[in-house]
Parts: C-alpha cells; sequence; structure tokens
C-alpha cells in the first residue's frame, strides 16, 4: 500500500507508514506483521489471547498458526494454555486491533491491553519480613510497616527471575598477528523464586523475594534450605487469603510469552587487559540478559484479569 502522506510503498500487514509513520487506511490483515523488537520503556500496545470457551479444534490451529505464522504446535500451545498470553506488541493501537480482529476471524478471542493498562512503573513493595495477626497481614519494608487485611488479598503469582552473564574476551582486530575471535568465555547463572501478592489495589500489593526475606513471621520451625521456608511461608499466605486466586503457570508458560515479551539481553564492555606472553591487549565484555520485564508484564495481566 502507497502512504498516503509520503507515498511510498510499505509492506503489507502494518497499520502505520514504514518510513514516515503516517496511520494507513487499512481495515483488514490477512497475516499479522513479524514481531519487532519494540523496547521495554516505550509505550505500546499488547494484543492478547483470551482463554478459549469450547476446545478448539484442528482448523481453529490452522488458521491462527497461519494469521501469526507460526507453527501449528505453537498455535496449538497458545491455545490449549487456557491463559491470557500475548501474541503480538504493536507500535500503535490500530495495528494491535487489526491483529486481534485476525485472531477473532481464526474463531478465537482476543483483545488489546495497553503497557499503560499494566502499571509497569508502580513497583510493588518489596516484603523484607511478613507477620500474621489476626486476620490481617503486618508488611514489614524498607519504608515502614504495611497493613493489609487477608480479605483484600485477590491473587497470588508464583514465579522465578533467571539472570545470565556470559563474561567473555575478544582479541582486537587490527593488532598483528589478532583476530576479533572469542579467546575465552564463562557463563554465570541464578535463579530466585518470587512471588506477588495483590491486593484489590497496587497500594496494597507486595513481592517477596526468596533472597534477603526474613520467614521467622511466617515459618516456625525454619528449615535450614531457603526453598522450604518460601513453601512453607506461601503456604501460610494461601492459608491467610483462602479466597485468593493462584497462579502458578509462569515457568509452563514462558516460551510462549517470549513472542510478545521477551527475554532482555546487553552487552557491557569491560575495558581491555593485557593477556598472554605476548602481553597483548584483549577487550573484555559481558552479556547480560534476565527476564524480569517478561515476569513483570505476566504478573500484571493475571492482575488486571481479576479486576473488576
Amino acid at each position: 500500500m502507497n502512504c498516503p502522506k509520503c507515498e511510498r510503498p510499505t509492506p503489507a500487514a502494518r497499520a502505520n507508514c514504514l518510513y514516515c509513520g503516517e496511520a494507513l487506511p487499512v481495515t483488514e490483515i490477512e497475516t499479522a506483521p513479524p514481531q519487532r523488537n519494540i523496547d521495554h520503556t516505550e509505550r505500546a500496545f499488547n494484543t492478547v489471547l483470551e482463554p478459549s470457551q469450547t476446545p478448539a479444534g484442528e482448523q481453529t490451529v490452522s488458521a491462527l498458526a497461519g494469521a501469526l505464522t507460526i507453527e501449528p504446535d505453537e498455535a496449538r500451545a497458545f491455545i490449549s494454555a487456557a491463559r491470557r498470553l500475548p501474541l503480538a506488541r504493536s507500535q500503535t493501537h490500530q495495528e494491535a486491533a487489526l491483529v486481534a480482529a485476525l485472531v477473532r476471524s481464526c474463531g478465537l478471542r482476543a483483545t488489546v491491553v495497553a503497557d499503560e493498562d499494566l502499571e509497569l512503573e508502580l513497583e510493588l513493595t518489596r516484603a523484607r519480613r511478613i507477620t500474621r495477626v489476626s486476620d490481617e497481614l503486618k508488611i514489614h519494608h524498607s519504608g515502614g510497616v504495611m497493613a493489609v487485611p487477608c480479605a483484600e488479598i485477590k491473587l497470588l503469582v508464583f514465579g522465578a527471575l533467571r539472570n545470565l552473564r556470559v563474561d567473555y574476551t575478544e582479541g582486537m582486530p587490527g593488532l598483528r598477528g589478532q583476530t576479533s575471535k572469542m579467546l575465552d568465555a564463562t557463563e554465570f547463572r541464578a535463579e530466585e523464586t518470587l512471588l506477588d501478592v495483590y491486593a484489590a489495589d497496587l497500594e496494597k500489593s507486595f513481592r517477596i523475594r526468596a533472597d534477603g526475606f526474613d520467614y521467622s513471621g511466617l515459618v516456625e520451625p525454619l528449615s535450614y534450605r531457603a526453598e522450604l521456608n518460601f513453601r512453607a511461608a506461601l503456604k501460610e499466605l494461601q492459608s491467610a487469603a483462602s479466597s485468593a486466586a493462584f497462579d502458578e503457570d509462569f515457568a509452563r508458560v514462558r516460551a510462549l510469552l517470549s513472542r510478545a515479551w521477551p527475554e532482555r539481553s546487553r552487552i557491557e564492555a569491560r575495558g581491555l587487559r593485557r593477556a598472554g606472553f605476548a602481553r597483548r591487549p584483549v577487550a573484555r565484555s559481558s552479556m547480560v540478559s534476565d527476564n524480569r520485564d517478561q515476569f513483570d508484564r505476566y504478573s500484571r495481566l493475571m492482575f488486571l484479569s481479576i479486576k473488576p
């Protein structure tokens, strides 16, 4: 389609001109545009697949796979997850709405959720210690103590933060006898369990991170193993907030979330050093990646699902 403003042709399945950004007069698309890597700090719009009310047949699976240009197994996994999941992240509401309409044409339900609706800029209070007094939880945090009635807790979302760092050393191109090939690499992995506890609003919601949490207010007796203490604290919170929903599907759907909400990576330069008998300079860098943004988005999407 030619842009009505700059008159340059733009590939199909886009809602905006590739060159000047002008909105195109598109009312229907046959395939979704390729998923672009939109920075997590940008405000964008998410096309969300809603859980299917009835079992989906192979015709529906095939239609979704063709619409999104994905493998049938991936389309089947999205449908069978029975969870609100993001199918695409778009820079404009118009494009996200077009993708949602395309998904609905496959016999499924889809909505558009704006990043601003997730309220990611409002971080949950990090709980350092929790005590239960009658029907109320006392949340001890760095700024003081917050009281949350047990009856107001609506949702608990269980997940894990994964961190990966690869330190590597490269030869510096241009020096005699030295190329830019990798000379050495070291990989570090870490995973931290966490729990988001949501009340009716974010101001009274909080996050528990396994590292740096004092379990003595909820667990008696304490174990020497942190994971056992975390599980015991989770059981106590579930008992206190017996009417709250519990979501532990993040690990199960993490691969599907990567389509619209990928793990974030960055390269960090760590300077130069001299190595080997010749003491030639080599460049040191690190590739750092984590899934915090991915979990934050999933957790807030689950919170939106229970809001009236």
